[in-house]
């Protein structure tokens, strides 16, 4: 469940973000426009036979009896969540159509316009009213400012810009995205914009490098050619932060035992800034980069319910609930210290240390209701939930999203090397990326409002390569990648949340280390690509992606793609958290 805003005319904003293009069009002499586009359907199948486990109809314990065991004699001693009978073969189901126009006052002024629509079908057996794009970040539930959205579909602007360029200068103004850095699966360089997870999660095929997940922004990028080798470029753009999938969608990975509060409105007049200087040196390349922002995916914490129902016979009970982050819920909430402990290990919380900072941070009111702190006693803080669990019959957590100031170094180098044509090694390309946080805030396993704060060190080692192995079919291209995270995992979250499990809370682990292979395989006439992509978390996870791309003209592509994610089961690698997602997906495209 998240936390609703409002607002009153939900097609002002992306109008007002179209008429910044139009009217310089319709107002010009001598324009030259194109138009462009396509319409595409998107069809993903399940093929794990699993439903979303952080999904109140894909709980693991719906229709499971587990033991409780209160501090208080007389009180239930089992609980039994309610069976929902869900059987979804799709994990989506969707109609897209994109809109491109270009138009040229001058060779000096350009304006870019891309009308995005999206509409999910809703073919899915899901927990009711099921919004798939409302977000409360910004007004009207948009998840950004040139958006428009509704349960089913949204329409935004993901780049409504102008282009001016004048010898080595050049400045473009408006929305849009801002790609920096080259790894695939992860974002070193890649830091000024967020991500737009509702549409598909982070399994399109991974060599579109989020191209249609950067979430677009107003602002101003410039760039100036100091010499034939090296460039300066920077910008200043209005923060908005990363958007997740909504609760009891098919790729949501909140449980949805958390009602999220965003706190977006108490930073929105924020923007961040940053700039990179690049320069070639023979075969050398080299970047630098420093980037001033807020963290687009934000950090959570422990927040107030802000209401709630009395415990049964414990009348006034619910306005004490109301100052502390819990709130009555048998249908959606939890009912077990057994779920508790299983789902914060599942989304690397410390279960134990999460019931400790509930208690401490929202004093007295939780010791009016008789919660205190079970210190590192993984059993007894099990008998204390289950004490409040039996008392209420199912507890919802309440969390807010705040997005603390963050400042990211970078440096990038790549070295081309030379060798006899046509071996492995000539035009062979090395590369490095690498950033440095100092300070970086993270979400705290327990959740506490004062969260983790440490250095962290990310980095990419990649190799990259075009090589014919035979004069029959074009030249392959490989792509092999090293990625280390120092302090937390692909996702963004702490080591010290992992290795837990029901039975105890987690050790944490050091540094987070996966390999990355891609593939690329063209047929003779260019009609066929055939793909590979291999993700592995060296703590024992791998996704697979292989996949193919037909083309047979100019006007139609059909993209063929498996997701195949396989992993421990120990909360010790970071693909654990979406094994439940393996799929096939197709994509048929009509451009025009």
């Amino acid at each position: 469940m998240r936390d609703r805003g409002n607002g009153s005319n939900r097609w002002w904003s992306i109008a007002l973000g179209a008429t910044v293009v139009v009217a310089p069009v319709m107002s010009a002499r001598a324009v030259d426009i194109s138009f462009s586009g396509f319409v595409r359907q998107e069809v993903a199948a399940g093929i794990s036979g699993d439903e979303n486990p952080f999904n109140t109809q894909g709980n693991k314990y719906n229709g499971v009896t587990v033991a409780l065991n209160p501090l208080i004699a007389g009180l239930p001693t089992t609980a039994t969540r309610a069976a929902r009978s869900t059987d979804n073969d799709f994990n989506l189901f969707a109609t897209r159509l994109e809109l491109n126009l270009d138009a040229a006052f001058s060779p000096d002024l350009k304006a870019h316009f891309t009308l995005r629509g999206y509409y999910d079908w809703n073919v899915y057996d899901d927990n009711g009213d099921t919004s798939f794009f409302e977000a409360p970040i910004r007004g009207d539930d948009r998840g950004s400012l040139l958006e428009i959205n509704d349960n089913d579909y949204m329409v935004d602007l993901p780049a409504a810009y102008l282009d001016y360029s004048n010898g080595p200068l050049f400045i473009r103004a408006g929305n849009q995205q801002i790609a920096w850095g080259e790894s695939i699966f992860f974002r070193v360089l890649d830091v000024p914009n967020g991500l737009d997870l509702r549409r598909h999660l982070i399994l399109d095929p991974a060599a579109e490098e989020f191209s249609d997940k950067r979430v677009p922004a107003l602002g101003i990028r410039t760039s100036y050619q100091v010499t034939d080798n090296w460039e300066i470029d920077a910008f200043v753009q209005q923060f908005n932060p990363s958007i997740n999938a909504n609760p009891s969608t098919p790729y949501n990975v909140i449980p949805d035992q958390f009602t999220v509060h965003d706190r977006y409105h108490e930073v929105d007049g924020s923007w961040n800034v940053g700039g990179r200087l690049r320069g070639q040196m023979g075969p050398l390349g080299v970047q630098f980069m420093a980037t001033s922002r807020r963290n687009p995916d934000g950090i959570y914490r422990w927040t107030k319910s802000g209401g709630s129902a009395d415990l049964p016979g414990l009348p006034g009970s619910g306005a004490v609930l109301a100052e502390t982050p819990f709130q009555v819920d048998p249908i959606n909430g939890v009912l077990s210290a057994q779920e508790w402990f299983d789902y914060a290990t599942m989304v690397r919380l410390n279960g134990t240390a999460g019931l400790n900072a509930a208690v401490d941070d929202f004093q007295p009111f939780t010791g009016l209701l008789g919660a205190f702190n079970a210190g590192n006693n993984h059993a007894l803080a099990g008998q204390e939930l289950d004490t409040f669990f039996a008392l209420s019959g199912g507890l919802r957590g309440h969390i807010e999203r705040i997005y603390p100031y963050e400042n990211v170094f970078g440096f990038g180098a790549n070295y081309v090397f030379e060798d006899e044509p046509d071996t492995l090694f000539d035009q062979l390309i090395a590369r490095i990326e690498m950033s440095y946080t100092p300070d970086k805030k993270f979400t705290s396993p327990s959740l506490s409002q004062r969260p983790i704060e440490s250095d962290e060190w990310t980095l990419a080692l990649v190799l990259e390569k075009y090589y014919r192995f035979t004069d029959e079919f074009p030249a392959t291209y490989m792509v092999f990648q090293y990625l280390h995270k120092s302090e937390s995992d692909l996702f963004g979250r702490n080591l010290d949340g992992y290795g837990g499990t029901a039975e105890r809370d987690p050790t944490g682990v050091d540094g987070y280390n996966a390999f990355a292979l891609a593939i690329q395989q063209p047929s003779p006439t260019l009609e066929w690509r055939f793909d590979l992509t291999v993700l592995y978390d060296l703590r024992g996870g791998a996704l697979f992606q292989p996949g193919v791309k037909w083309k047979p003209d100019d006007a139609w592509q059909v993209d063929l793609y498996s997701s195949i994610i396989t992993a421990s089961d120990d909360n010790k690698n970071a693909l654990s958290t979406l094994d439940f997602a393996s799929e096939a997906f197709l994509r048929v495209t009509r451009q025009f």
